[in-house]
């Protein structure tokens, strides 16, 4: 071992030293004059192996959102039990629930048209 301290390794642009000392930080140039001077290089033959990056990635383009097939929702609170069969009901028949409660209610009013005729 010697008795020399070891070299300190070099600095880098743009990197802080947090000993204390501000002489010792470099900022970096401004984007500007970094791509001037590869310009400038490239002008003079210096051509980067480094592949360039793209300007700006291209934003997927949005799709125009569907209309609703179905545009009014309805919260029902249900007992447990109603809910079953409402559900089994469906399955049974293969229909949506939606179809199932529209049938529903088309009986309901014909309930309510027959009633209404025979008390008259």
């Amino acid at each position: 071992m010697s008795d020399k301290a070891a070299k300190p390794g070099g600095r880098l642009a743009g990197v802080t030293s947090f000993g204390g000392d501000d002489g010792d930080y470099i900022a970096p140039p401004p984007r500007e004059v970094r791509d001037k001077a590869k310009q400038d290089g490239e002008q003079l033959g210096f051509i980067s192996d480094k592949p360039a990056l793209p300007e700006a990635p291209v934003a997927p383009k949005k799709r125009a959102r569907q209309p609703s097939q179905y545009p009014d929702h309805y919260n029902l609170r249900l007992r447990e039990g109603d809910r079953e069969r409402l559900d089994d009901y469906a399955y049974r028949h293969r229909m949506a629930k939606g179809e199932v409660f529209g049938l529903m209610l088309d009986l309901l009013e014909t309930e309510e048209r027959r009633k209404a005729g025979a008390n008259e």
